[in-house]
């Protein structure tokens, strides 16, 4: 242990934040944190529930360095060090470990993924040896096909895959792609082209490197069925990125790309990518999925794909400045450029504002970039700002685009939004249209449901419609407080006071902040006769920064009361 401790002195990290913070919320904890560390402990809790990974990392590594040997302290040092992509300091904790003969499973994977990384192949045999242990049996067992591969040992490689016991067809989907991949390394067409063809892939997820590099390589061979197939998968599986349109861009005019590539090397990085695979996300603080795509990238640093995925999960999880430092990295020639423009958009509109990511976005707009996605975006972008006009003449340049591209899938969300766009510049007629489209091309889509009967109830139109629409919303998302304030405001249009009541205290369980939700709770309750409690309502909507409109008629239901206004 005090290997590592010194270790973690000689970094000399400094913190990004002053402990003075972490001092000021001591008083909650207990005496004996007080003493010795625990400005650094708190801090570090601290950044662990709000996700900073970061400053996680730092708080931790600044315990050790004073003295700290508690194992979850060294365990979390590691862990958020890598999620913070910090895998220098990440690596030397890990490496002192394994010295120490220490069991730490998660810096025995980054041992293991410091083998890959280096493509030394006996690195890679006794990493995988010392620390096998850590992976799931069937991810055990392809990495050890690979290895074998590795080391020129084909034969043993297929005996392994051909003998490996499976649990489910999950399991014999990995095990069969993982066939196809090698006898693409090993470049051997026919052998790949009957595996595909045999095998039923129908609820395997091609969004992986491995998968595009399928499509490149079958569209050198004579037939094109299976290159199609594998490109409907991939559109599928990652809701058509760009980065395929420019792939297959590339290989329209023969050219080949020389970062995607099926190589044993790769395909144990893309291990720990599909090891992310199958971790859900529950919140900021979630740490499994992003450390596995941590690792996956650290051990293919060359893959843009495993970039790109690691900066949308991190985004995904409102870690906006490390998913930022990611995207700034992609260069113009690489295929995930257009992809993380995007992205980016949706990290500056975070750390910034809605104007500073327009600004971001024009940039791209002007210069002749009009695909659906970027069009969509920065339609979305002008609807914040209520630049209705706009919006809506971006989200019709969208609609066209995303015809061009063939990814009809795309185009009900943008008639959705422009829809909202019309409904808000006063223009029903050609909102009821696009949501009718939309509807058409998606029916019982529970937010369109919602949002054209809830405009309905406004209108005083259709109420009957209205309500069924709103129904059927409820039924369809009945977690979604929207859609539920939407049902109970149906009711209280209706006069049914006592079941508008029900469904809009659920609508409040599920979201207590949202000032359109707190606002109708006091209408009803005042209409029910409880008017002091309504009145409290009414002053909390006025908390949560209502709009305009809303903000002065919430003002006069507490100045004049509802039936007097």
């Amino acid at each position: 242990m005090v290997q590592i401790i010194q270790i973690c002195r000689l970094i000399g990290m400094p913190l990004l934040k002053p402990l003075i913070v972490a001092s000021f919320i001591l008083w909650h904890f207990s005496v004996a944190l007080v003493l010795a560390n625990s400005g650094s402990f708190i801090a570090g809790q601290y950044a662990e529930k709000e996700g900073d990974f970061r400053n996680a990392s730092y708080y931790y590594i600044d315990l050790i360095s004073r003295g700290e040997t508690e194992g979850a302290i060294i365990r979390k040092s590691v862990i958020y060090s890598a999620l913070a992509g910090n895998f220098s300091v990440a690596t030397a904790i890990s490496r002192k470990i394994d010295d120490l003969e220490l069991n730490y499973p998660v810096a025995n994977l980054i041992i293991f993924a410091e083998a890959v990384k280096s493509k030394d192949s006996l690195k890679i045999s006794e990493a995988f040896d010392q620390h096998r242990k850590n992976f799931p049996d069937i991810f055990q067992n392809i990495a050890e096909f690979w290895i074998f591969i590795i080391n020129d040992e084909k034969d043993k490689a297929f005996k392994l895959i051909n003998s490996i016991s499976i649990n489910n067809e999950a399991q014999m989907q990995i095990v069969n792609y993982n066939q196809l991949l090698a006898h693409v390394f090993f470049n051997e067409y026919e052998q790949a082209k009957t595996i595909f063809e045999n095998i039923d892939f129908s609820d395997f997820l091609f969004d992986s490197e491995s998968s595009l590099a399928l499509i490149e390589f079958f569209n050198k061979g004579k037939e094109d069925e299976p290159s199609q197939s594998i490109l409907n998968k991939v559109r599928s599986a990652s809701d058509n990125s760009y980065y395929i349109l420019a792939l297959m861009e590339l290989l329209s005019v023969g050219e080949k790309t020389n970062s995607i590539r099926i190589n044993p090397y790769k395909q144990l990085a893309e291990i720990f990518f599909r090891w992310s695979q199958s971790v859900q996300v529950q919140g900021k603080n979630s740490i499994n999925k992003p450390f596995y795509l941590s690792l996956a990238s650290f051990a293919d640093p060359s893959s843009s794909f495993l970039k790109y995925k690691l900066a949308t999960i991190l985004s995904d999880m409102e870690n906006y400045k490390l998913s930022k430092e990611i995207l700034d990295s992609f260069s113009k020639e690489d295929l995930f450029y257009m992809d993380s423009i995007v992205e980016n958009t949706y990290s500056i509109e975070q750390l910034d504002s809605d104007e500073a990511a327009l600004e971001y976005i024009e940039k791209f707009i002007s210069n002749g970039t009009n695909n659906a996605r970027l069009l969509k975006t920065y339609g979305s972008l002008q609807r914040s700002q209520r630049h209705y006009k706009e919006a809506i003449k971006s989200y019709t340049g969208a609609i066209e685009a995303a015809k061009r591209e063939l990814h009809t899938e795309s185009i009900w969300p943008i008639l959705f939004l422009r829809g909202i766009s019309f409904e808000r510049s006063k223009n029903w007629d050609m909102a009821e249209a696009d949501f009718t489209s939309a509807l058409k091309l998606m029916p019982d889509q529970p937010q369109i449901l919602n949002y054209m009967g809830y405009s309905l109830l406004e209108r005083k139109e259709k109420l009957d419609q209205a309500m069924r629409m709103i129904l059927v919303a409820a039924e369809k998302a009945p977690n979604s407080y929207h859609i539920i304030d939407s049902l109970g405001w149906a009711y209280y249009k209706t006069g049914d006071f006592r079941r508008a009541l029900q469904y809009l205290e659920r609508a409040m369980e599920l979201e207590s902040t949202d000032p359109i939700v707190n606002d109708h709770l006091g209408d009803v309750l005042w209409m029910l006769g409880r008017k002091m409690e309504a009145r409290f309502q009414w002053q909390k909507s006025l908390s949560f920064n209502p709009e305009p409109v809303d903000q002065k008629n919430t003002e006069d239901k507490l100045t004049f009361g509802l039936n007097s206004r």
